[in-house]
C-alpha cells in the first residue's frame, strides 16, 4: 500500500501517532513553541528496540547537558557577543567529540552541542524572553523523546543479535579457511576472492558491533567477544599472509617461531572468544579485542568546521539585525553538526538539501493557507496532522526515507505551529532563513575538495605510531584504514597490504632477532610499504 510493506506501514502509523501525541501534549500544556515536541520523534524512532531506548536516553542526557551548559553561560553573562563566541567553541568541541566517543553515546554528545545552540541563539533578538523560551524548547524535547519511546518501543523488534553473532562466527571461520589456503601456498583467484570477502566482513561486523549491543547490558558484555573475534580474525589473516610470503621466498620452515606462535595464538583467541560468545559468559581476560573507534584527525577538522560555521552565521544574524537570523544560525549549526558526524557527508548533503527545501515549502504553504484559520487547540492539532501523516509515510518509504527526515524536522521548525499567524514578510523571512542555511552548508561541502583521500592518508600516517602500542590499537587503525578506503575508493579492492601491518606489529612485539624473524619483518615491511611512511 503506497509502497510500504506491512512492517513499514505499522511503524509509519506509530511514528505519526507519536508525533501528533507529543505535539498535542505540548500544545495542551501551553508550552511555548509546542512544535518542537514533535521533532524528536523523527530521529529517535529506530529499527531495533535497543537502539530506540539508548538513542532516547542519550537524547535526553544530551539535551539536559546542553541546556545546563547554555543556562550556565546565561548566568555568567547576557552579552550576545560573548555568548555566541562561547557557543561556537562549545559546538566545535561537541562536533569533534562525535568522532571520539564510540557508539550511540556520540548522538548524546551531538545533542549537547545542538541544545546549547537552541538555548543561546534566541539571545540574538529575544531579550527578556530569552530564558522562558529556552526552557520551553528543552521541555518540548523531553516530551517528544518520552512519547516516541513509549508509543513505538513496545512494537519495535529486537536487534537480531543472535543472527549477528552467527555472522561474526562465520567471519572467523572464513578467516581460518583463508589462513589454511595461504599457508598451503595458494595464491589463486579463489584465495584472493576469499581474502577480499573476509576483509569486507571484518569492516562490516566492526561497524555493526556497537549498534547491535545498544540497549542491552548482555549485548555490551558479548560485544567484548565479537570485537575479540574480529581482532583475532584480522591477526590470523595477517600471520597467514606472512607465512605464505615465507614459503614463497624459500623459507619452508613453519614451527615454533614468532609467526607460528602468533598464528596459534590467533586461532586460540578465536576459539576462546567464540565459545564465550556462544555461552554468554561475562567478558574475561586472555585475548585481545579491538580498541574503541576514535578518529582524532576527523574530530579536529570537523569540529573546527562546525564551530566556525556556527560562529559566522550567528554573528551575521546578530550584526545584521535580521529577524530570522536566529533561525538561519540554528540551521547552520544543526546541519553542519549532523553532516559532520556522518562517515560520508558529501553523499548525504544533496539529500539533506532536498529534504530541507521540501520541508520549508510545506511549512510556507501551512503558514500562508492554514495557520490564519487555526482557532483553538483542537483545530491546531487537526491542521498539522495531515503533514505529520504524509511525513511518516515518506520517512519509511525506501526512496524518500533520508530526505524525509530533514523535511519533517524543517516543516515543524518552519511552520511555527501554535504561534499566531504572521505577515508575509515574516513568513518568507523564516522560510528563506532555513533554506539559506541548508544551501550554505550543503553547497560549501559539495564544492570543497573531496576529503576522503586526505582522511585515508591521515589515518595511514598514524600506523607507525600504533605499531609501538598495544595490539588492539594497531588492529583498530587497520580496520579504520580499510573502512575509509572502502568509502574513498569504492570501485577498488580493499588494500590487502595494510593487513600486513598487524603481522609486522606482532613480529616487533616478540623482539626476536633470528634470521627468519628478521626476514619475516623485512617482507612484511615491504608488503605494507605504501601504508608506512619512510620515517616508520
Amino acid at each position: 500500500m503506497l509502497g510500504l510493506d506491512p512492517t513499514r506501514r505499522g511503524l509509519a502509523l506509530r511514528m505519526a501517532i507519536a508525533a501528533i501525541l507529543a505535539f498535542s501534549i505540548a500544545a495542551l500544556l501551553d508550552v511555548h513553541n509546542a512544535y518542537w515536541a514533535a521533532m524528536p520523534v523523527w530521529v529517535v524512532a529506530q529499527s531495533s528496540r535497543g537502539l530506540l531506548i539508548e538513542r532516547g536516553v542519550f537524547r535526553i542526557l544530551g539535551t539536559l547537558a546542553g541546556a545546563a551548559a547554555g543556562f550556565a553561560l546565561l548566568d555568567v553573562t547576557r552579552d550576545p557577543v560573548i555568548l555566541l563566541t562561547a557557543l561556537a567553541a562549545w559546538v566545535a568541541l561537541m562536533a569533534g567529540l562525535t568522532h571520539v566517543v564510540a557508539g550511540v553515546k556520540s548522538y548524546g554528545v551531538m545533542l549537547a552541542g545542538m541544545t546549547t545552540a537552541v538555548v543561546l541563539l534566541p539571545s540574538l533578538h529575544a531579550g527578556e524572553h530569552l530564558l522562558p523560551l529556552a526552557v520551553a524548547r528543552v521541555e518540548c524535547t523531553l516530551i517528544g523523546v518520552l512519547v516516541v519511546t513509549l508509543v513505538t518501543g513496545w512494537w519495535t523488534p529486537g536487534a537480531g543479535r543472535q543472527d549477528f553473532y552467527l555472522r561474526v562466527k562465520r567471519m572467523a571461520a572464513d578467516a581460518d579457511a583463508f589462513a589454511a589456503l595461504a599457508i598451503a601456498g595458494k595464491d589463486d583467484a579463489e584465495t584472493k576472492a576469499l581474502e577480499q570477502q573476509v576483509l569486507r566482513e571484518i569492516v562490516d561486523t566492526d561497524a555493526l558491533a556497537r549498534s547491535m549491543a545498544a540497549g542491552s547490558l548482555e549485548g555490551y558484555r558479548r560485544m567484548r567477544h565479537t570485537t575479540a573475534l574480529t581482532a583475532a580474525s584480522l591477526s590470523l589473516m595477517a600471520v597467514a599472509r606472512a607465512l605464505r610470503a615465507r614459503l614463497a621466498r624459500g623459507d619452508s620452515s613453519i614451527g615454533d617461531d614468532a609467526l607460528d606462535t602468533s598464528r596459534l595464538a590467533a586461532r586460540r583467541h578465536i576459539e576462546q572468544a567464540g565459545q564465550a560468545l556462544h555461552d554468554g559468559r561475562p567478558a574475561a581476560g586472555g585475548y585481545p579485542d579491538i580498541a574503541p573507534p576514535r578518529d582524532w584527525h576527523k574530530a579536529r577538522k570537523r569540529g573546527l568546521i562546525a564551530g566556525s560555521a556556527t560562529y559566522a552565521a550567528s554573528m551575521f544574524g546578530l550584526w545584521s539585525g535580521w529577524g530570522a537570523g536566529e533561525l538561519m544560525a540554528l540551521g547552520v549549526c544543526i546541519f553542519s553538526m549532523v553532516l559532520g558526524s556522518l562517515p560520508t557527508p558529501r553523499v548525504v548533503a544533496p539529500k539533506l538539501l532536498v529534504g530541507v527545501l521540501a520541508g520549508v515549502a510545506a511549512a510556507t504553504f501551512y503558514r500562508f493557507v492554514l495557520q490564519p484559520h487555526v482557532d483553538g487547540t483542537a483545530s491546531l492539532i487537526i491542521s498539522v496532522a495531515p503533514f505529520i501523516l504524509v511525513g511518516a509515510w515518506a520517512r519509511l518509504h525506501p526512496r524518500t526515507a533520508m530526505p524525509a527526515l530533514d523535511a519533517n524536522m524543517c516543516f515543524m521548525l518552519g511552520s511555527q505551529a501554535g504561534m499566531p499567524a504572521a505577515g508575509a514578510a515574516e513568513i518568507l523571512g523564516g522560510s528563506a532563513a532555513l533554506a539559506l542555511a541548508a544551501v550554505l552548508v550543503a553547497v560549501t561541502l559539495l564544492v570543497a575538495p573531496d576529503p576522503r583521500d586526505a582522511r585515508l592518508r591521515a589515518l595511514a600516517a598514524g600506523l607507525p605510531k600504533d605499531l609501538g602500542r598495544r595490539q588492539s590499537a594497531t588492529a583498530r587503525r587497520v580496520v579504520q584504514v580499510l573502512a575509509e578506503h572502502r568509502r574513498a575508493r569504492p570501485a577498488e579492492p580493499l588494500p590487502v597490504g595494510v593487513v600486513d601491518v598487524v603481522a609486522l606489529g606482532e613480529l616487533m612485539a616478540t623482539g626476536s632477532n633470528s634470521g627468519v624473524a628478521q626476514r619475516d619483518a623485512a617482507a612484511a615491511r615491504e608488503s605494507c610499504a605504501e601504508w608506512l611512511p619512510p620515517r616508520g
